[in-house]
């Protein structure tokens, strides 16, 4: 009899624990997404959606299909709200797709950036002619600083425009290497600048300018200038992304949004009522349609 082959043990605990990783993934994406502020609006008005189309629906039966037929909008206003509504679900959408893509590439890039000019400044140390303890407190010095701008970057992405007394707008901490073992001078003078991260910049120029001097980056300064481009580079960088983080759609475009949503809110239970054969399928149909339409428009 021909045995069927299967996976080495080793190979199985190897698949059985990947896709735990992925239940688990998508588990905790399953959570983030429910914490939403803009699941948990659109949630609250499907049902309201929903039960006021279950509600019409038995209240026409026991009106003998009166009730609606008198009181229900005309087919042509609910097409055209239904056309606004698909509008604005299609901006909406294809809006934060594109915010959502851009920042990616400028968090991937801005990485990247600090990443090539930390060790572009430390490959340029090995023709240094100052001593080598100089040059090792160079170094130090400009892996703790990169470190700290690049923490600062994130930190100010993620909270937007919020003030910085309000930790609540701040969901994850970044780890900093050695920011303990700068000098107290240093550690103050960031804590106390309303700018952060362009205080921290302009000590790792003003680093690279004293490493010039004292020998440590002896490298010719049509080369050494790639550094400076590459530094102020992350720095555009981060303020393109933080245009994302920071500027919000204009406030008429999101009120005009808002009532159109509403005013469809409340024709679509009439509609579904109308054209349904039950209770459950009416709330069913207006709870899914409103809740979907609800939910891109505020992503």
């Amino acid at each position: 009899r021909r045995r069927t082959p299967r996976a080495p043990p080793a190979l199985r605990g190897e698949m059985a624990n990947g896709m735990f990783k992925s239940i688990n993934a998508m588990y905790q994406n399953t959570l983030v997404l429910i914490r939403m502020s803009s699941f948990q609006t659109a949630f609250s008005i499907s049902c309201v959606s929903g039960a006021l189309s279950g509600l019409l629906y038995f209240f026409d039966k026991d009106m003998d299909h009166r009730f609606i037929n008198t009181y229900m909008p005309e087919s042509v206003v609910f097409n055209v709200f239904i056309g606004f509504a698909s509008l604005v679900a299609a901006f909406r959408t294809s809006h934060a797709l594109g915010r959502y893509t851009d920042a990616a590439s400028y968090l991937h890039s801005l990485g990247g950036m600090w990443f090539d000019s930390a060790s572009t400044l430390i490959a340029f140390c090995r023709v240094a002619k100052a001593s080598d303890e100089q040059v090792e407190q160079f170094q130090q010095t400009l892996i703790r600083l990169v470190s700290i701008v690049s923490a600062l970057c994130l930190e100010g992405l993620q909270r937007g425009n919020a003030p910085p007394e309000e930790k609540a707008a701040v969901f994850y901490r970044f780890d900093v290497l050695g920011s303990d073992e700068l000098d107290v001078g240093t550690l103050a003078s960031i804590s106390a600048s309303p700018c952060k991260v362009e205080a921290v910049f302009q000590m790792i120029q003003q680093l690279v300018v004293d490493g010039m001097e004292t020998g440590i980056l002896s490298i010719p300064p049509p080369i050494l200038s790639r550094a400076f481009q590459e530094l102020g580079a992350g720095l555009m960088t981060y303020h393109e992304a933080k245009k994302l983080a920071c500027v919000p759609l204009p406030y008429p475009y999101v009120v005009i949004t808002t009532a159109i949503v509403m005013c469809l809110s409340v024709f679509l239970p009439f509609v579904m009522a109308t054209y349904t054969k039950g209770a459950f399928s009416s709330f069913f149909y207006s709870f899914f349609g409103m809740f979907l339409l609800c939910f891109m428009n505020g992503v």
